[in-house]
């Protein structure tokens, strides 16, 4: 029997909730490493990481569930700028929760502007693509576009926040694979230990999400967020006997992957947000607030438990006294 695990994205509370998810599965007796894959997608990657390259997630689920409002604002204020900082931090107060999705459509307009202004120079990309898991898409290539044209922190600021979330992980885990987006082409890829490219730069690239966070550069070519195609890309556990998907967000196209995997012959459990917990994750700018992190690591803890509580895959991962 082959396994697989599937941790989607869902921005900095989602990371906080998988965690949370994982620890809940593993207190009700669950074996949380025991997987033939495991695919990490936008969020998804740094839990995947740390729970392969790490033996212990109590670390960093306790980082997640300990957490102190505003103790990483200066994450939202180096890869924000000021005026995004300012207007993030704003958007906290109820009678203010609209300004971040006002600010952000004015940054989809201006990088509307640019990229028409000063079309993308796809010659200064010199680099081979890497292995291409799906073939190349013209609407995500045009999200591409708009990324490599939208005004964003430094790469090496964003890839910097990354290394800090990875932690202790700084090699590769066996079994970790992590998806991203050609920017260039808009094809799907994998990056795993055999791809040679460093783990840090591999997940930054799976988190960029395009014109809040800049496209990564990887063997001289740009990537964007792995999510941007699909939430989970679960298309990649086929074959596999077991599939269990852990899933902050899902607009539809995660669904219709899990739906997929069942017609194929898996069987696939998926855990997503109680209503508790979708409260505490957020939507949209919110799924990028670090003051969500604690809120959403117990909600997902409850859900992890509740989760291990009904069975997965017909009980077959809970261990029974």
């Amino acid at each position: 029997m082959s396994r697989a695990l599937i941790l989607g994205g869902g921005g900095v509370s989602g990371i906080a909730w998988e965690v949370g998810v994982l620890i809940g599965l593993r207190d009700c007796g669950v074996d949380i490493t025991d997987w033939d894959l495991v695919i990490g997608t936008s969020a998804g990657s740094i839990v995947a990481a740390r729970l392969l390259g790490d033996e212990h997630l109590a670390d960093f689920y306790a980082s997640q569930a300990d957490a102190v409002p505003g103790s990483n604002d200066e994450w939202i204020r180096a890869l924000g700028g000021p005026l995004g900082a300012l207007v993030l931090l704003a958007g906290r107060r109820r009678r203010l929760s609209w300004l971040p999705r006002l600010w952000m459509a004015g940054v989809g307009l201006e990088t509307l502007v640019r990229r028409a202004a000063r079309r993308p120079r796809t010659g200064r990309w010199t680099g081979e693509p890497v292995h291409y898991v799906l073939e190349p898409n013209a609407t995500l290539a045009r999200v591409g576009s708009l990324a490599i044209a939208a005004r964003t922190a430094p790469e090496s600021a964003f890839v910097s926040v990354v290394e800090v979330l990875l932690g202790p992980v700084t090699d590769w885990p066996d079994r970790l694979g992590v998806t991203a987006v050609d920017a260039l082409t808009g094809s799907t890829v994998v990056f795993d230990r055999a791809s040679t490219v460093p783990l840090a730069r591999a997940v930054a690239a799976s988190c960029a999400l395009p014109t809040v966070l800049p496209p990564v550069t990887i063997g001289r070519r740009p990537y964007i967020d792995g999510g941007v195609g699909s939430e989970a890309n679960l298309a990649l556990a086929a074959g596999h006997d077991d599939v269990l998907a852990i899933l902050p967000v899902d607009f539809g196209r995660a669904s219709a992957e899990e739906e997929n995997l069942r017609r194929r012959g898996s069987n696939v459990t998926a855990i997503r947000p109680s209503a508790a917990a979708q409260a505490a994750v957020g939507r949209d700018i919110e799924l990028l607030d670090p003051d969500r992190r604690a809120r959403s690591a117990l909600a997902g803890r409850d859900d992890g438990r509740r989760a291990a509580a009904r069975g997965l895959f017909g009980g077959a991962l809970v261990e029974t006294a």
